[in-house]
Formats: structure tokens, C-alpha cells, sequence
């Protein structure tokens, strides 16, 4: 091959290279644009703007986030959004056989997720230094145990008052085994210490709010400050910088933006 055929066919394949690499990132574009037309339907109209106004920076902050889920950390489960009966996490550890906790249990029997294990003792290492001692008073549930607790709640309140408060089954966080209720299980655990040193405190170790006041209409529960999920220390920080600190929002931009496949 002479050298005039050699420099053609080089022209030829980079034009052709380059070529379709603009014509992958316009489809891309497109792609992106598609969805936040779509996802706007869902979200107030000041998330979508900051996200829009600072795309680079935000895609770059999603692909960490994503990179660092472990096991179903961000997965989306609401009344909309189901686990099946036979899911179970990872690896599921009973917390009252775990020496040197920094944190207190209400009763013995409690259990988590094995992967929420170092931020929860950490985050009572921190309370502790600030005179402050957290209560877990509900870890994982069953699917079966959340079945009959809803059932319970549903003949003595009735069903749609149950529904404000209670998940039915399938429905509840509890059953990732990554979320944790505190203290007393009431709307006075809001005026604690330790319900105080949580809401402002909470989210430097991964930990996320999932039911805050006001929001009802928004996460379809009542408010419960006592109420915690694990989501990772990026995951909060997202949603924190991102989603106006609301769970919600960010877990359904998430689950919407993995189904969507395009990829970053």
C-alpha cells in the first residue's frame, strides 16, 4: 500500500470514529433530555432547575453515588414500589451478640444488615462524645412479621388510618434490614437530645430522615422522626446538596435514572 492510500484510509476511519462518536453522545443528549422532561412531572420545579443549571457537576456526583451503593442501599421501596415476600438482606446480624456497643438496645431481639453495622457505631461513637446515648428500638422485619404487625394495626385502627402509619407488607424499609427506628417510637422523640443530635447529626453518617414532617403527601406516611434509613455517606450528601434533604425525591430520581439504562 503506497503512501497516499495509507493516509486516506486513516482520514476515512477517524472521520468515520468521529463520526459516530458525536452521533452516541447526541443520542446520549437526547437521551438525558427525555428523561428530566419526564422526571419533572415528579419533582419541584427548584430541584430540576439547580440540577439543569450544574449538570456536569451533578452526573459527576450521580456516578459516585451509584458506584458506592452497597447491596440494595438505594433501592426504592414505597407503597408504590414493593419488595417481594421472599426478599431478605445480605447477611443479617442480632446486634445484642455484638460486644462494645456504643449505642443502646430497647429490647434484645433486634436485628440489621450487616452492612450498616460500622456507620451505626461510629454515629453513637460521635453521640456519646456529645453526651449523648442513641436507643435502637427497631431493626429489621420479616416480610411475614411485617404482614402480621399491619394486619394488627389495621383491626384496631382501621385500614386507612393503618395505611397513614403502618407499611403493609412488602411496603415496609424495614424489610432491607437497613433501617433502624430510634428512641421511643413517638412524635416527643422530635424534643430530645437524642432525636435533636440525630436530625442535625445523622446524615454525616449515612443515615437519611425517610418520613419528615410535612412531607406526607410526598412519602405517603405520617411524619416519624424517629424513622432513619441507611443510605451511605455519598448517598446522604446527595441528598442533602441535591434533593433539598429529602429521601424521597432522591430515591425515586435513582430508581427512575437505573431503569432509564443510560449510562454516564
Amino acid at each position: 500500500m503506497n503512501r497516499r492510500k495509507y493516509i486516506l484510509l486513516l482520514i476515512f476511519f477517524t472521520f468515520t470514529f468521529l463520526l459516530f462518536a458525536v452521533d452516541k453522545d447526541v443520542s446520549k443528549a437526547s437521551d438525558v433530555a427525555t428523561f428530566f422532561d419526564d422526571i419533572a412531572k415528579d419533582l419541584p420545579k427548584s430541584i430540576i432547575s439547580k440540577i439543569e443549571l450544574n449538570k456536569g457537576e451533578f452526573f459527576i456526583d450521580l456516578k459516585r453515588v451509584l458506584k458506592s451503593e452497597k447491596e440494595d442501599s438505594l433501592i426504592l421501596v414505597d407503597k408504590k414500589h414493593l419488595l417481594p415476600a421472599s426478599f431478605t438482606p445480605g447477611k443479617v446480624v442480632m446486634l445484642s451478640e455484638l460486644k462494645h456497643r456504643t449505642y443502646k438496645l430497647d429490647r434484645y431481639n433486634i436485628e440489621l444488615s450487616a452492612i450498616v453495622l460500622d456507620s451505626l457505631q461510629e454515629m453513637g461513637t460521635a453521640a456519646k462524645k456529645d453526651g449523648i446515648i442513641l436507643t435502637v428500638s427497631c431493626g429489621y422485619r420479616p416480610y411475614a412479621y411485617q404482614k402480621k404487625l399491619f394486619n394488627n394495626y389495621a383491626k384496631e385502627y382501621g385500614l386507612a388510618n393503618a395505611k397513614k402509619f403502618s407499611a403493609e407488607p412488602g411496603m415496609s424499609q424495614h424489610q432491607l434490614g437497613t433501617t433502624i427506628d430510634f428512641g421511643t417510637i413517638t412524635d416527643a422523640d422530635a424534643k430530645t437530645p437524642a432525636g435533636k443530635w440525630l436530625f442535625k447529626n445523622a446524615y454525616k453518617f449515612g443515615w437519611s430522615l425517610s418520613y419528615p414532617r410535612g412531607m406526607e403527601k410526598i412519602t405517603g406516611y405520617n411524619w416519624e422522626c424517629w424513622h432513619y434509613r441507611y443510605i451511605g455517606i455519598e448517598a446522604s450528601a446527595f441528598e442533602k446538596k441535591w434533593f433539598q434533604g429529602i429521601q424521597q425525591y432522591m430515591l425515586e430520581f435513582i430508581d427512575k435514572w437505573k431503569k432509564s439504562n443510560i449510562r454516564l
